[in-house]
């Protein structure tokens, strides 16, 4: 191979490290590369794929050099999509080469075709191998209240032989050695993307790292810190805004949908607001109010005042 792909674990982080003479370096807060994979739309890829496939039956007959071309024009749109599909270019970039060398004959063992285009319908078949394991060992809401190791047993002794619906972990290509002069930690160097989901399946289980599925967007995210998070930190708008953010307004919002108190305050407030801008009252008039507002809520709140006394105020001061 002219190319390195390594990956590690160390410091609650996942570490890249791949490329031919120039290497690129890329860090992860741990379990973001296998949360990103899960919810990958990899069909969204599937004519991307199939193209890769065509090519090469190209290839294999007329050896002409575009066929190649069309496979790496390809390889180059996919692998921004995902950091494993990093190492998908980088390997077959690498065979392509080599077939190139030998003028393309007798090629079909070192171009499979259907290594690439079943990539879609693999990739998929993990995603929900993966779900089905986390909920039945890492998920703090769905899986027992037992040992990570005994579930890990009891779901493999029940489900260990269902190839196609149970996730099967296979030998890895392992290293263990001292990275950048002050780390020492067990190295992956991985054949295939295949062997990175496999790589950090094992570092949940090995970690017991809990996840749940966000009450906002319905997908599963890594527990890091406080166990009763119940939103994930995903972006889900153009603002930048993430479920966790949107969760927080709806937890506020619940809360005060029984708050006579708040509502007659909110009521008022958005009406003075609108003032603004019907020219009706100056900004520095309404934030003086607002300011004045707050603290007889606060003392409704408190039960200085009545509910109606406070209502009396906004009234008042109408």
């Amino acid at each position: 191979m002219r190319y390195t792909y390594k990956v590690w674990v160390a410091d609650g982080k996942e570490h890249f490290e791949y490329g031919n003479e120039q290497k690129k370096k890329k860090d992860l807060p741990f379990g973001t590369s296998l949360m990103e994979l899960l919810y990958l739309d990899v069909w969204a890829y599937g004519e991307l794929f199939d193209g890769m496939g065509k090519a090469l039956v190209e290839l294999y007959s007329s050896k002409e050099q575009r066929y190649a071309e069309e496979v790496l024009a390809a390889l180059d749109m996919i692998a921004p999509k995902h950091i494993y599909f990093e190492l998908l270019r980088l390997e077959w970039q690498d065979r392509l080469e080599q077939a190139k060398r030998q003028n393309y004959a007798n090629v079909h063992d070192l171009l499979p075709r259907k290594e690439l285009t079943h990539i879609p319908s693999n990739v998929h078949t993990m995603q929900d191998q993966i779900k089905t394991l986390f909920a039945h060992v890492l998920d703090l809401d769905t899986s027992p209240k037992e040992p990570v190791q005994k579930k890990m047993v009891r779901y493999y002794n029940y489900r260990g032989s269902d190839q196609l619906n149970t996730f099967q972990f296979q030998p890895q290509p392992m290293s263990f050695e001292v990275i950048d002069r002050k780390t020492f930690s067990e190295v992956l160097y991985p054949k295939n993307i295949y062997d990175m989901v496999d790589y950090f399946v094992r570092e949940f289980v090995k970690q017991e790292q809990p996840v749940r599925i966000c009450k906002n967007c319905g997908k599963y995210f890594v527990l890091s810190g406080r166990s009763d998070a119940e939103y994930c930190n995903r972006p889900i708008d153009d603002k930048g805004r993430t479920c966790r953010d949107v969760g927080s307004i709806k937890a506020w919002t619940e809360k005060r949908k029984d708050d006579d108190i708040f509502k007659v305050y909110r009521r008022e407030y958005k009406k003075r607001f609108g003032w603004i801008k019907a020219g009706k009252i100056e900004q520095e008039d309404f934030y003086a109010w607002s300011e004045k507002a707050r603290e007889e809520k606060a003392k409704c709140d408190a039960g200085e005042i009545s509910l109606q006394e406070f209502m009396g105020w906004l009234t008042k001061y109408s």
